[in-house]
């Protein structure tokens, strides 16, 4: 039990002590001023996490972190590589506005999100179970809908979950 209590304690440190620099947002990620819009108007989670603790959650789920060892950019160049100019278009467009979605809500406090990394970790392995194209955009359609779903508060959170996504998609998840 003390070496588990020790763990934990270490990662929590480890996390504090890599805090991201907000002065020097990427370029590569939405503007800094879309999600510190989200933020103000989201008076629940104001009350639960200051505005820098949840742009440096925005930060982590772009570039990744301890928590997520892919962040969102490797795992849309994945899904992007090999497709035709035409379908990387599409796609490039609507995983960049999946992304913000995704974000703007995940780094919210736990108390008031309706997007966990469970959930995360699951959608990107389910993007990248199958590298053929059209499974790809079967894949961030799914995806798009269920966030757009969870959002609205029109999907359980329960329902989001490795045999829906495997069973709809026809792949196999299991590492």
């Amino acid at each position: 039990m003390r070496l588990l209590s020790f763990l934990l304690l270490s990662i929590v440190l480890s996390a504090c002590a890599q805090r991201p620099d907000l002065l020097a947002w990427p370029a590569d990620l939405p503007s800094q001023a879309h999600f510190r819009r989200l933020y103000v108007a989201d008076i629940p989670n104001q009350a639960l996490q200051t505005q820098q603790q949840y742009l440096e959650w925005v930060l982590r789920f772009y570039e990744g972190s301890e928590f997520m060892a892919l962040g969102w950019n490797a795992i849309v160049e994945a899904v992007l590589v090999d497709l035709s100019d035409a379908q990387r278009r599409q796609l490039s467009a609507e995983l960049d506005a999946l992304g913000k979605a995704i974000s703007g809500e995940w780094a919210k406090d736990n108390q008031v999100r309706r997007i966990d990394t469970a959930m995360l970790s699951l959608w990107g392995n389910v993007m990248q179970a199958d590298f053929a194209p059209d499974y790809r955009l079967a894949a961030v359609a799914m995806i798009r809908h269920d966030v757009s779903e969870l959002l609205g508060a029109r999907l359980a959170p329960e329902h989001v979950h490795e045999q829906r996504y495997a069973l709809a998609l026809g792949v196999s998840l299991e590492p």
